[in-house]
Formats: C-alpha cells, structure tokens, sequence
C-alpha cells in the first residue's frame, strides 16, 4: 500500500493545523526539523519517513492523523479563518468570455468591475468583452457580472392596442465558461506575455 501524506490537504482542516499533525507525526517518527519548518518541506521529510517505514506500522500513524484531523475539522473556525476562507473563494480564478448584451454599451472593448464587502475587500479588474481565448475572472466578480441587469426597450402594445416601447429587464452580459488552461497552455501563454513584455514590472 502507498501511503500518501496529501491526503491531509485534501481535508478542510486549515494549514496551520495541518502543520501541527505532521509535527506530531514527524516526533513519532522520531524525524528532526526546524521549529519553523514551512508545510511543503516536512511533508516532504514526512513522506520521505513513511517510504521507509513498515506498511503495518504506516498504516498506523496515518489512522491516527486522520482521526485528529477529524477532530480539529469539528472545531468551530475562528473570525480570521473565516476571512482566510472567503477571500481564498472570492478571488478563485474561473476562465470565461464575457459579451456585452447592453445595446449602449455595444462600442465598449471591455469595462471595469468592482465589487467588494467587509470581509473580502475591494476586487478590481478590466474584463475584455468578446475575448475568443477567455480571461480569467476572479470568482466573486464573476458572481456581480451575473446578476447585473440592463434596460432596453421593445415594440409592444399599450391598453388601448397602440403599438408602443415597452422596457425591459435582460442580462447585461452572457458568459460562457471555458475550461481551465493546461499546463502545457500556461506556458505557451507565459511564453506569448514575456515576447510581447505583458509582464514586465
């Protein structure tokens, strides 16, 4: 059986409390480190451990783990873990392309959005309109562009049978959601911005 130490990041435990299992974990495997050792490299010295342990005894320690991220999944997040969370999910980036359906707008190339809350803060970005590649969205901007509206009038009939201009509410933007670039488009796209100085500070 091959003992996979990520187990624990696919848990909703925060990383701070992750670090505290694999501490536990590395004294039973009697593994030294640095009291300020960053998450990646003791998994990393962890998962090295466990290569050359006993798969009964493996086993054992990882049963263990588990049941203390069970533990520490049930305890209430803090105020700054909820913060931690929602700014992690707010700015998820989602590649889309986004067309304008607002017929005032219909010379516009792209807009700029802003929306934010307490918790969040502010997130500000140019999205251009009817962009074939996509552009990648943060999540909770995506969420604003939705549910934005926009008033246009069509023919209709008045009580008395009279043919008039009638508003209407439609959606401001339609999206259409794309797949997430592969690591082989990451960098052909990387590639594209250093040969056209997209990215130079």
């Amino acid at each position: 059986m091959t003992i996979n130490t990520d187990q624990i990041a696919e848990s909703t435990v925060p990383a701070q409390d992750e670090l505290t299992v694999l501490k536990a974990r590395a004294a039973t495997l009697g593994i030294k480190h640095h009291p300020s050792i960053g998450l990646d490299k003791l998994k990393a010295k962890v998962n090295g451990a466990l290569s050359d342990t006993p798969t009964e005894v493996a086993e054992d320690i990882m049963n263990e783990d588990q049941g203390v991220l069970k533990e520490l999944a049930d305890i209430p997040e803090t105020e700054l873990q909820m913060i931690s969370r929602l700014r992690r999910e707010a700015t998820q980036l989602q590649r889309v392309v986004i067309a304008c359906m607002n017929p005032q707008k219909k010379e516009w190339e792209g807009e700029i959005f802003t929306v934010g809350n307490s918790a969040v803060g502010s997130i500000k970005k140019y999205v251009p309109f009817n962009n074939d590649e996509g552009w990648h969205v943060p999540k909770m901007l995506l969420n604003m562009i939705t549910e934005r509206k926009c008033q246009i009038f069509v023919n209709g009939k008045n009580h008395k049978g009279q043919s008039v201009k009638v508003a209407k509410l439609i959606n401001e933007f339609a999206i259409q959601y794309l797949p997430a670039l592969t690591g082989e488009e990451l960098k052909d796209l990387a590639q594209k911005q250093a040969m056209s100085h997209a990215i130079d500070a």
